[in-house]
């Protein structure tokens, strides 16, 4: 394996990112990317905002990071990464392979050299994945190929370990497959709690650190798709009760509560945070009625809260 001479700034950049996320969580928005991060006293950018193909001046042969954008309405994105079976499809920039930015990547790929991918959720909002890899290029569809390594590994540089070829290729490609799932989950609370104004339906609750998007139908449901009518922001406490169908929610948005829960008496978490709701219309509800939660998925759910709060 040819040893990467940039792989000082990959590490740099890596170690950075990670700092990031520990902070801001698993989407970051673009003025925090765009802070780019330090190396040997320099700031260097993490991406660029107006190329999807990015790397630092000091990069001398492959490129730092790949981006997706989302664009706002009534805007063509420049990019598609439309899965495949084997990963990502990432488009050329222009039509040709040997375009200064399409050679960059091709280089990664000789390389296997690690890359930063800011998959785009919303318009200026993108959850970053690493590390990935150039796997493949086809020229007929003008795309490369983009496949994952563990998620928020740490990296290691090309050449310090043997592998088998096929063995790697058949955990980037289980990896690629968990990390679309765990992304079409990250987008699927994005959008749901920005249609909730980042706050609890129940009970209003803002701290967006604390809040998540419940399922109204599971995923495991083939109608249980991550999209937001059929999901709900609710808190922790809201959430751990949904799921356990101690908190039902009619198909009129009126909160019922478990009669088993409305029998105890305990501390003020009981008697306010979950009984002090019962027969309470929601809380807050999306202002678009597209994104507010299908009626035919609530009385479904409901059902089941119903047989569950009676049996």
């Amino acid at each position: 394996m040819t040893q990467d001479p940039d792989w000082p700034i990959r590490v740099a950049a890596i170690t950075a990112l990670q700092q990031r996320v520990r902070q801001y969580g698993e989407v970051l928005s673009w003025d925090v990317i765009d802070a780019g991060f330090t190396y040997r006293g320099e700031t260097l950018h993490f991406a660029n905002r107006a190329r999807g193909i990015f790397w630092p001046r000091q990069m001398s042969e492959s490129a730092l990071s790949i981006k997706t954008t989302v664009p706002r309405q009534g805007r063509e994105a420049r990019y598609d990464d439309l899965p495949s079976d084997e990963g990502f499809e990432y488009k050329f920039q222009g039509e040709d392979v040997e375009g200064r930015d399409n050679r960059r990547l091709v280089r990664a790929m000789e390389l296997d050299a690690p890359l930063i991918y800011f998959y785009g959720i919303e318009p200026g909002i993108y959850a970053p994945i690493w590390p990935v890899y150039i796997s493949g290029v086809d020229l007929t569809a003008k795309s490369f190929t983009v496949a994952s390594g563990p998620p928020g590994a740490q990296v290691q540089a090309p050449g310090s370990f043997a592998a088998d070829p096929r063995l790697l290729t058949l955990e980037r490609r289980y990896t690629t497959v968990q990390v679309k799932k765990r992304l079409h989950q990250v987008a699927f609370r994005q959008h749901v709690l920005h249609a909730y104004e980042q706050r609890c339906a129940v009970c209003r609750f803002p701290r967006r650190e604390l809040l998540d998007a419940a399922h109204i139908l599971p995923d495991r449901d083939v109608r249980g798709r991550p999209e937001v009518p059929n999901g709900l922001s609710l808190c922790k406490l809201h959430h751990g009760a949904f799921d356990a169908d101690l908190l039902g929610i009619r198909p009129d948005g009126v909160i019922e509560i478990a009669q088993r829960l409305m029998d105890e008496h305990d501390g003020p978490t009981l008697e306010h945070g979950l009984k002090g709701f019962a027969g309470k219309p929601l809380g807050i509800l999306p202002l678009l009625p597209a994104q507010r939660p299908r009626p035919e998925y609530l009385e479904e759910r409901y059902a089941l809260f119903r047989r569950t709060r009676d049996s």
